[in-house]
């Protein structure tokens, strides 16, 4: 099931586009001053990628919340990008109040729930998302081209950015069995070995990304850092360690000639204490290409894991279980927003 989501990312973006042509906005009353995004998971991944594309012409500042409370800034020149694949996201719900509360310019991503229900009570903007039952992470292609067709259409990202993401299929349709077959031979590496994920500061939702998918997909923990601010302090954990690990190193063409140096003086030291250095050089003629490329080798990755560890890579009970509980603690979720 997961693989053949996985196999229809390049559809997916194509699809995302559509709708994001076809999405109905309306201008903000006040001048938007910053954005922010409450978004959790594979709903909220899509915004830091999108945080990333758009940060050398996006004239303002934009940050994910991924918690109950917006930061105490957000006013009627906040922009605030609620995205909830299911529409029932507790703590994107509370984020919603609040942003309504203090008069922020709403605009919702969902495939429905309180959500959309609420939007269109309010009479507030949203983007429906089509659900066919899929996982939120397997939609990462719908979320992220809808961010960035808001910030679009709110002046903070090009026309560009979209020509980008439509520029890349092409490249994963070709690539895809390239990417699946190098994917399975990973994998291979990393058995028995705990991964830890290394991207630049271009890159940093690409390793975000796939230690989510180690999580959900592989059922493994994961670590993640990024260059050049690990130098500033894990490099200094390179030590002799009780366990056995796995380095993946994304990296482009593109990246800052320092980090690509911090990179190589990187692998010399990391190599004293393991075997296992994978890099992964992602093709592409922009970060977007670059950073979607990559987002769908991780994603065969995180599966093949799966495979290798004989796990349903769709089933997320814990998950579930954490809801169930919560349901049963009496907070008020469902009044808020009302």
């Amino acid at each position: 099931m997961m693989d053949k989501l996985i196999a229809a990312f390049p559809k997916q973006l194509l699809e995302a586009i559509e709708i994001g042509e076809q999405a109905k906005l309306t201008k903000a009353e006040h001048t938007i001053q910053n954005i922010v995004v409450a978004g959790m998971g594979g709903s909220g991944i899509g915004a830091d990628f999108a945080i990333e594309f758009t940060a050398e012409e996006r004239t303002v500042p934009m940050l994910t919340s991924k918690s109950y409370t917006l930061p105490a800034f957000v006013n009627k020149n906040t922009l605030l990008i609620c995205s909830s694949f299911s529409g029932n996201t507790e703590e994107t719900l509370y984020s919603f109040a609040e942003g309504l509360e203090m008069g922020a310019k709403i605009v919702c991503i969902t495939s429905g729930g309180k959500l959309m229900e609420l939007a269109k009570k309010h009479g507030l903007d949203y983007i429906e998302l089509p659900n066919n039952g899929e996982s939120p992470r397997a939609c990462l292609g719908y979320s992220l081209v809808q961010q960035l067709f808001v910030l679009k259409f709110f002046g903070f990202c090009s026309e560009a950015r979209i020509d980008e993401v439509k520029k890349v299929v092409p490249l994963l349709e070709k690539d895809q069995e390239v990417l699946k077959l190098k994917a399975n031979k990973t994998a291979r590496f990393m058995v028995g070995r705990f991964p830890i994920l290394y991207a630049t500061d271009r890159m940093g939702a690409v390793a975000v990304r796939l230690r989510q998918q180690f999580n959900e997909n592989g059922k493994i923990l994961c670590s993640h850092n990024i260059i050049p601010e690990m130098n500033h302090n894990e490099l200094v954990g390179w030590r002799k360690q009780p366990v056995d690990f796995a380095v993946i190193i994304f990296r482009t063409k593109d990246d800052h000639p320092r980090n690509q140096a911090r990179i190589d003086i990187n692998k010399e030291i990391i190599g004293n204490f393991t075997n296992t250095i994978i890099e992964f050089f992602a093709k592409g003629t922009s970060l977007i290409e670059q950073a979607i490329y990559a987002v769908h080798f991780g994603d065969w990755l995180s599966w093949e894991v799966s495979q290798l560890r004989e796990v349903d890579a769709v089933e997320v009970k814990v998950i579930d279980y954490l809801k169930s509980e919560l349901a049963s603690v009496n907070m008020e979720a469902d009044s808020k927003g009302d």
